[in-house]
């Protein structure tokens, strides 16, 4: 993976899910805090609501922080702030362009097994 990061980058860009959908980043809040209210309420402990509430937050923390694509020959490059996942572009069989996306399958028909790649 290190040939991905030194080859040259041909196309960079950032998004940013929650600016681009502000509704739905208040409406998973609201769910986030209704959740963490109900735990509360059923387990009557608050150190396991600090808990659910953290892991929740966690879950939901990629749509709320921007998030790099980095193409490059060798491959695609998805960079978080916590974290970095990077594929060659050898995994990838087809691709198919939609209203905002462009979809990148491993298996070269269709098929429900097909492994989509969330970049």
């Amino acid at each position: 993976m290190a040939k991905i990061e030194e080859s040259p980058v041909l196309l960079s860009w950032k998004v940013h899910l929650a600016k681009k959908n502000p509704s739905r980043a208040i409406a998973a809040a609201v769910l986030i805090i209704i959740c963490v209210y109900f735990i509360f309420l059923t387990l009557q402990d608050p150190f396991l609501t600090l808990i659910s509430f953290f892991i929740l937050v966690m879950m939901v923390l990629p749509y709320y922080l921007p998030n790099t694509y980095i193409l490059t020959e060798e491959g695609i490059i998805k960079k978080m702030i916590l974290s970095k996942k990077s594929r060659n572009w050898k995994e990838f069989a087809r691709y198919k362009v939609g209203k905002s996306a462009i979809q990148l399958y491993t298996l070269n028909k269709e098929s429900r097994l097909d492994n989509i790649a969330h970049f």
